[in-house]
Formats: structure tokens, sequence, C-alpha cells
């Protein structure tokens, strides 16, 4: 056998040689993607808040409203007593008045519809004609003349405050002065 030439002593003891390594300074890549997610993910975040408070101030205008709003809806009411001159002629009744009145005329035609108010006869019915109504617009010309036996809806024209009498479906009587339209509705 051969044996070792260097001679080790047993007693000596072993030197290390040390040397600091070289600290990474450099971020793990897995880290920066995090990172870069957290930061885009809460400017993203902040893009909708402010989307959300511009909108409420300036767009709806519903932030810093001091009073709050509440939409009140009402059933419609139907009253059987209005007609249009379209379909006075078509009442299936042997007697009945129609008071053609302007709602717009504040003295003539409020009283004569307050006083139409009072009617109360079980035989003959009174409707009401709204003049001011926009279905019946075409049919009222304050200038024009009026037609005193119409036979139907189109021949129909008002100039004033106006009592139709209809009988069996036909005009009786058109009467305009305010004075017999008033006694007319009172007798009983």
């Amino acid at each position: 056998m051969k044996k070792n030439n260097k001679t080790t002593n047993e007693n000596e003891p072993i030197k290390f040689y040390t040397e600091e390594l070289k600290k990474n300074k450099s971020i793990n890549e897995d880290t920066v993607k995090i990172i870069s997610f957290i930061v885009i993910l809460i400017v993203v975040i902040g893009l909708f808040v402010l989307l959300y408070f511009v909108n409420g101030k300036y767009v709806t205008k519903d932030m810093n409203e001091k009073t709050t709003t509440t939409a009140v809806t009402t059933e419609p009411i139907y009253d059987s007593t209005k007609v249009t001159v379209d379909t006075m002629f078509n009442i299936s009744k042997d007697t009945y008045y129609v008071l053609a009145y302007d709602s717009n005329d504040e003295v003539d035609g409020s009283y004569i519809y307050s006083v139409s108010r009072s009617y109360s006869n079980d035989k003959i019915k009174l409707y009401t004609l709204d003049l001011a109504n926009a279905q019946n617009k075409n049919y009222y010309n304050k200038k024009g003349t009026a037609n005193t036996k119409p036979s139907k809806a189109s021949d129909v024209t008002f100039t004033t405050n106006t009592l139709i009498v209809f009988k069996k479906g036909k005009v009786a009587e058109f009467i305009q002065d305010k004075d017999k339209i008033i006694n007319k509705l009172k007798a009983k």
C-alpha cells in the first residue's frame, strides 16, 4: 500500500475561509406580478368609485339632495257624465242634455258648470262637454257661426256655452243664452 505523503496534524484545527455572499437586491419575478396586479386592481376600483360619485353629483344629481321626491300615482277615474262631441250623438237615452261649457271662461263657463253640478233629475240625464278639452277644440270657434241643428258630430260648431237637448238621438233644442240655460238646468 502506498502511503500518503502528506502529513496532517490531527490536532491542528481546521480553518474555514468564508466570504460574504452577494445579497440579491432584485425582487423575484412572481412578486413583481403580484404587486402590479394589486396596483392595477386599486386603480380600477378607484376609477369606479370616482365614476359613481361623478354620476351621482352631476349626471343624475342624486347626491346631496335635501328632499326626496316620491312619485305618486293615482288611479284613473272614469266620469260617465263627461262626453266629447264625437260621442254625444251615441248615447242611448230617450231624452238627455249635453252642456257644452268653456272651462277657460272663468265667468260664464265656470258659473254654468257650477249650476250643472247641482242639477238633479231622475228622468233626464245631464252630460257635460268641456270646450277647452283638446278633443273638442276643433268644434269650438268663438268668432264663427253656430250650427243650431247638427245631425252628426261633424256638423257641430259651438261659439259659446251651449245646452243641447237631445230627444231620441236628435237635437231638439240648441240653447246658447246663459239665462235660458240656467233656467232649464234649475227647472225640475
